[in-house]
């Protein structure tokens, strides 16, 4: 088992890490994943190998994810981090 992002009021899983491995279960997600990756701020891109954007394949994604794309897309309110 992972870390699973988790829709409080549905309790439908929506991204798991597992190791370095990510599994979607919404596929929209997982679409804009993979087509338009996740854009760093200016000012964090020396956290991310100066990278510009992290796509799904990068070794960074994970990281990426929790700590730009979930803090600033997402309602943590209604998705939670769970470990498993």
């Amino acid at each position: 088992m992972g870390t699973r992002l988790i829709n409080v009021k549905t309790g439908d899983i929506l991204v798991e890490f597992v190791g370095e491995k990510t599994f979607f279960y919404n596929k929209f997600l997982e679409n804009e994943m993979r087509d338009l990756g996740i854009v760093i701020p200016h000012g964090m891109r020396g956290l991310y190998e100066g990278n510009d954007k992290i796509r799904l394949k990068d070794s960074l994604f994970q990281q990426a994810f929790r700590e730009i794309y979930y803090l600033t897309s997402m309602n943590p309110d209604l998705f939670i981090w769970k470990e498993e």
